[in-house]
């Protein structure tokens, strides 16, 4: 989630895919691809993690959350209310 949001203040785009982020996000963790392999192999187990090392990365990228949405050009509120409203009014009215 923490990736996804850092993506989404700087790019504007949602995207939810880990390896993905993985490799669009400079700040993921190095360990990343071997977090995503582990907890593959373990769908609903304990993945052998090193957990003070995942809440240290957890930390820091609170932190560069932070930082790009204190930089995010993406408006403080949604500015499409009105015409998505309308749009299901409409929507609803012809169907």
């Amino acid at each position: 989630m923490l990736l996804t949001g850092i993506h989404l203040m700087r790019s504007g785009e949602v995207q939810p895919h880990l390896p993905t982020l993985a490799a669009q996000v400079d700040e993921a963790p190095d360990v990343l691809p071997e977090l995503i392999a582990a907890k593959a192999e373990r769908e609903h187990g304990d993945a052998g993690v090193d957990h003070a090392r995942v809440r240290a990365d957890v930390e820091r990228l609170h932190g560069v959350l932070d930082e790009a949405q204190r930089t995010s050009g993406l408006p403080d509120a949604p500015v499409a209310y009105d015409a998505l409203h309308d749009l299901v009014v409409r929507a609803r009215l012809e169907g």
